[in-house]
């Protein structure tokens, strides 16, 4: 196993090490900023808080999953085949959403779920793009990175209206065992 191997495989372990922390921490910190957030942010609250009070640890995990078996899918694939570029796209995008979590903290002025491991995952992520970007051509590296970002909102849009979809099949399901 060369180098770049290495690195592929390390973006599911990334993914997954980040994720725990808002699966474990997201309902729990929404419920106890609530009153912070709708006065910090209230236009903000206002559309957010209502989608998050549908979304269960459960159904955040179950999006979670899905995006965990795409990236390593996706990983799966580049490494059989040797064709890394959108892998690389795909990781940039997934480092500018470590970063974008940075930047909550910063505008929130407290933990938000995610901060720490995006603190502990960013230098990694920083390493191993300084190091794979060298393998590609910038303008196909830029080319993906965007199409990885565009790939990664509409993935997240479907994910969202798939959890809440999942919380309402939960709902339905503790009551038919009942």
């Amino acid at each position: 196993m060369n180098d770049i191997d290495v690195m592929v495989w390390m973006f599911p372990i990334l993914f997954i090490f980040h994720d725990f922390e808002e699966i474990i921490f997201m309902q729990s910190w929404i419920t106890k900023n609530r009153g912070y957030l709708c006065e910090r942010f209230p236009k903000l609250s206002k559309r957010l808080l209502p989608h998050f009070d549908n979304i269960t640890t459960s159904s955040f995990a179950f999006g979670v999953a899905e995006e965990f078996i795409l990236i390593s899918i996706i990983t799966v694939v580049s490494y059989v085949t040797n064709w890394y570029i959108l892998w690389v796209g795909l990781f940039i995008a997934f480092t500018l959403h470590l970063i974008i979590h940075c930047f909550q903290a910063l505008i929130v002025k407290k933990y938000v779920p995610a901060i720490i491991t995006s603190v502990i995952c960013l230098p990694i992520c920083i390493y191993i793009i300084k190091n794979i970007v060298k393998l590609f051509q910038l303008d196909a590296v830029v080319l993906y990175s965007i199409l990885a970002f565009i790939i990664m909102i509409v993935n997240l849009v479907i994910i969202h209206k798939g959890m809440n979809m999942f919380s309402r099949w939960v709902a339905q399901y503790e009551q038919q065992s009942k």
